[in-house]
């Protein structure tokens, strides 16, 4: 649902009806039976294999019978973010999105223009009559999570060779290479005793910006998670505290926006406990005022019958406090661009266990077993436990690609402008798709976006318009 949105472009009101339609990565069957019933509805052939990936295929407009079919591809699901507090059920309510100048914005969740607008710019052209060579439509799933959609789909049920990948995130740029990564865990096994301090104290870290895990990642902004236990840690060297619980973030690939924790102290050190609190997260919030500046502590009242016992205290807090996080290392082919990069994104907290989730991200991929290494030798240390639970390679640049010298040439043609070719920190299934369907000629593009991954996630409406025009241009052209 986008509130204000007018005009007649395809696009668009395709993506005003994905809004409509939950598709959490994992939890991807109503989009995918959507796009099934959709593509039948038109007479065109649609595969819908057993992971719910979907392939759409449609021939060549009168001219272009002889051109080498070409694949589309974008990924159907996206990131389930809500602001804290904001009753928002991604299983059924749509997405609350409205039109502000040129932007479409979705203010209180993720707007799931990564990857839906990749999805309305495939069923514009399906349903539009344009010049094209055969089309080979791939929608596929998880791509949020463990990129299982690349990783399962079958090359069979493509002839294509040239692959357009539109999951990219800024106009002019063309992309044509990212980086690989791994999801992995650090598991703490919970040990409890009975509590021997008398007060209790629910503290919320809140209001950073979070992000995205790869594309973010260099604008060094707070982790909660781990500033929360850095608090933790200095606050313990003058009062010594039980901890009750502990948790923050939602996705691997977002940077976390808050993290809370609960503690028992002395009922005479409470308001010592609280200044001090106050004193280490003013000092972080100074620290962090360039990137979040609306950083808050929240300091309330609380209840446990039970703390953790003090080695699972210690081995979290301490876990958090030295695992790798943020930028690792920096390209040494490209100047500026990431190299390697973590991000802890979960502290998940449940009866038995405390998990901590990290991403990954490398373009080099000793490099990416390095710092699991590191991550997994680090929470051992604490008393944790490393669990591996996806990986992907980095695409790698291509010396040779007619693709991408066709589209630098047209983009050069329709705007009088050098396009931008580089590779990016941020993680697409092209390099996986290498490997399902076969060695290809792949570009990526796609129409600005900002704030990705989070709240607030918006899309250029004249970008969207420019880049599926450019996009129309770009299979028209022949040879």
């Amino acid at each position: 649902m986008i509130k204000g949105l007018t005009g007649d472009s395809p696009v668009l009101n395709f993506f005003a009806e994905i809004t409509d339609i939950p598709r959490c990565s994992k939890e991807e069957e109503k989009i995918s039976n959507y796009l099934v019933q959709w593509a039948k509805a038109r007479e065109l052939e649609v595969i819908q294999d057993e992971w719910e990936n979907i392939v759409i295929k449609k021939p060549a407009s009168k001219g272009y019978e002889n051109e080498p079919t070409v694949i589309l591809q974008g990924h159907m699901d996206m990131v389930c973010e809500a602001v804290k507090g904001y009753e928002h059920d991604f299983s059924k309510d749509p997405i609350e999105a409205v039109v502000e100048g040129d932007r479409i914005i979705a203010k209180n969740t993720t707007l799931g223009a990564d990857d839906g607008i990749a999805v309305a710019m495939m069923l514009a052209i399906l349903d539009g009559d344009y010049e094209h060579p055969a089309l080979e439509c791939l929608v596929t799933v998880e791509e949020e999570t463990s990129m299982a959609g690349a990783h399962t789909i079958d090359g069979k049920y493509f002839e294509g060779s040239t692959l357009i990948n539109i999951d990219s995130e800024d106009e002019g740029i063309i992309t044509v290479g990212c980086a690989g990564g791994m999801v992995s865990n650090i598991i703490f096994k919970k040990e409890f005793m009975s509590p021997e301090k008398d007060a209790f104290l629910a503290i919320d870290l809140g209001g950073f910006r979070g992000g995205h895990s790869g594309s973010d990642i260099d604008d060094e902004r707070g982790n909660p998670i781990l500033l929360l236990a850095r608090i933790l840690r200095e606050v313990s060297f003058k009062y010594p505290f039980e901890l009750a619980d502990f948790s923050g973030g939602s996705k691997p690939n977002a940077i976390p926006r808050d993290a809370e924790a609960i503690i028992g102290v002395d009922a005479k050190d409470v308001e010592g406990v609280k200044a001090a609190l106050n004193a280490s997260a003013d000092t972080i919030f100074k620290e962090f005022v360039a990137t979040d500046p609306n950083g808050v502590l929240k300091i309330e009242g609380a209840s446990a019958d039970k703390v953790l016992a003090p080695k699972v205290a210690d081995g979290i807090i301490n876990y958090l406090l030295v695992a790798p996080n943020g930028v690792n290392t920096f390209s040494k082919k490209i100047e500026g661009l990431v190299e390697s990069s973590t991000n802890i994104g979960v502290a998940a907290s449940d009866d038995e266990k405390f998990v901590f989730t990290m991403q990954i991200r490398s373009d080099v991929e000793s490099k990416i077993h390095e710092i699991a290494l590191k991550n997994r030798i680090a929470g051992e240390l604490g008393g944790g436990t490393f669990e591996e639970l996806s990986a992907y390679a980095p695409w790698e640049y291509a010396e040779e690609s007619p693709l991408r010298d066709k589209a630098v040439k047209l983009w050069k043609d329709m705007t009088g402008n050098d396009a931008t070719v580089e590779m990016i920190h941020a993680g697409l299934e092209c390099g996986i798709l290498q490997d399902s369907i076969g060695k290809m000629d792949m570009i990526s593009i796609g129409p600005d976006m900002e704030g990705v991954h989070a709240p607030g996630e918006n899309l250029s409406i004249a970008s969207t318009n420019r880049v599926f025009d450019y996009l129309l241009e770009l299979l028209k052209m022949k040879g």
